[in-house]
């Protein structure tokens, strides 16, 4: 099965004072993103595009997981799809007490309880690789 991608519109929420050369590096000094999306197949997508491009990519299928692999992966930024089966983005965004970036992309206009200082930007899907990577390497604030 072929995916083509569109650039979504973006719609900046809320900036982080992190800025991208501030981001802890892994072990292998690449910036660690955890992807959290149910559908595997977008999952699998965006780990290889941000692999290539020089990201460590760690996945989670869903909220649950995606809570368990926060506190356990320590990622530098959290790619977020908002609605999921056993735990959606809010409720991942109320367990987390992390300040971690992230960034929601979603198939949804952000509803009004997404404001949260954490959510960097908010992507509509569908989002290239190129896309994702520009709003990952963007210094907070820039629009």
């Amino acid at each position: 099965m072929k995916y083509s991608f569109q650039p979504a519109r973006t719609i900046s929420i809320v900036s982080l004072r992190m800025k991208p050369a501030e981001m802890t590096r892994s072990m292998a000094g690449r910036p660690k993103i955890l992807i959290v999306d149910d559908n595997s197949d977008v999952r699998r997508l965006y780990a290889i595009g941000l692999n290539q491009r020089g990201f460590e990519v760690k996945l989670a299928s869903n909220g649950a997981e995606a809570v368990e692999r926060i506190a356990r992966e320590k990622p530098d930024m959290i790619l977020l799809d908002w609605i999921m089966p056993l735990m959606d983005g809010r409720e991942v965004l109320n367990k987390l007490s992390s300040e971690v970036p992230i960034i929601v992309i979603s198939g949804y206009q952000p509803p009004a309880e997404s404001l949260d200082p954490r959510i960097r930007r908010w992507l509509t899907k569908p989002v290239s690789i190129e896309e994702l990577v520009t709003e990952i390497e963007r210094p907070p604030g820039i629009l």
